[in-house]
């Protein structure tokens, strides 16, 4: 029985990514190299490792004993390569996942530091709501995402990055009291939301529940970039990091909306799969921890002011006033 670790990286990858193709870029080779290691590895075990069926690649028997063996050698194929090896240089190709705020705001200085402090590790950044970013990161077509939210399951590790204050924000000409709103009155007023597939709604939903928070008009967005557009615009409340928008309230556009309670810090997370562990992940997660800045925005990414919006929006949607809300008019 003769096979060598290329061969049993091909398995691994194969079966974690459920593509030959999708392991040939993780592994920097051919599909079909990758089938050739695979089909030699078969013929070394004598016994067929995986099944081609409509649906993807799907494990036999052999192919099912053979995979935690193959994720353990893969483990300790690492250790060896950074403790043993004297060349300690980190290198790979790594797919980052990272929410619209993040990519807007800290996402460049993160690239710019690993680029500078490890040339050999590039970043291949996905921007998408928090909790599609997690599906790729279960189905292994990430190898990191960095979201909002602290415990994904005990498959996976979860690191805090930071955090960010969150605040409802409004334009002035909404005409909102100054005083602290009770959690019932924001169905007074419409609010501009975030989908379902936020990571941030997940983070507040029980605290929205537990404090009786209700809404009766609500706009949905799924663009960070829009939510503030529309704010200012005066379409209605949003909830927002409060760094991020500091600037458009320092100049009149928006204003904060006080609330009794308020929101907690939004907590930042970086995710990966326990057994997807690596020395360079875990240098772009220590990298990504000291870069975290929701500040960066107003100085170096807004290069032009926001305006007053025309017409509809992509990406944008309206859902109607629950049945039993009576909505105020908003005052001018």
């Amino acid at each position: 029985m003769n096979f060598t670790f290329k061969q049993l990286e091909a398995f691994l990858f194969s079966t974690k990514l459920q593509s030959f193709s999708a392991a040939a870029v993780k592994l920097h080779t051919t599909q079909s190299a990758i089938s050739k290691r695979l089909a030699e590895l078969e013929e070394s075990l004598g016994g067929t490792l995986l099944h081609r069926t409509s649906h993807g690649l799907e494990l036999a028997q052999a192919g099912r004993e053979l995979l935690p063996l193959a994720e353990e050698a893969h483990r300790l194929w690492q250790r060896i390569q950074h403790d043993i090896s004297v060349d300690k240089t980190l290198r790979g190709t790594f797919r980052v996942g990272v929410t619209e705020l993040i990519a807007m705001t800290w996402l460049t200085r993160l690239i710019q530091l690993l680029q500078k402090l490890h040339p050999q590790v590039t970043l291949e950044p996905v921007v998408d709501a928090g909790l599609t970013l997690f599906e790729r990161l279960e189905a292994n077509k990430l190898d990191l995402s960095i979201m909002p939210g602290t415990f994904w399951g005990q498959a996976f590790e979860s690191i805090k990055v930071g955090q960010v204050d969150q605040a409802w924000i409004a334009s002035p000409r909404l005409g909102i009291p100054q005083r602290a709103l009770a959690p019932h009155e924001f169905a007074d007023y419409p609010v501009i939301e975030q989908p379902a597939g936020a990571s941030k709604n997940k983070f507040y939903e029980a605290w929205r529940a537990e404090h009786g928070f209700r809404f009766g008009k609500v706009m949905l967005t799924n663009s960070t970039t829009v939510l503030r557009e529309l704010t200012i615009s005066g379409f209605g409340i949003s909830q927002q990091a409060l760094d991020y928008v500091r600037p458009d309230i320092k100049s009149g556009l928006l204003r904060i909306v006080k609330s009794d309670p308020m929101p907690p810090p939004l907590v930042y997370s970086a995710v990966y799969r326990s057994d997807n562990s690596s020395p360079a992940l875990a240098r772009i997660v220590e990298l990504a921890v000291k870069t975290c800045d929701f500040k960066l925005r107003a100085s170096q990414h807004d290069v032009a002011p926001a305006r007053p919006l025309r017409g509809s929006s992509s990406g944008l949607r309206q859902r109607p006033v629950r049945k039993g809300v009576k909505k105020k008019p908003a005052r001018s």
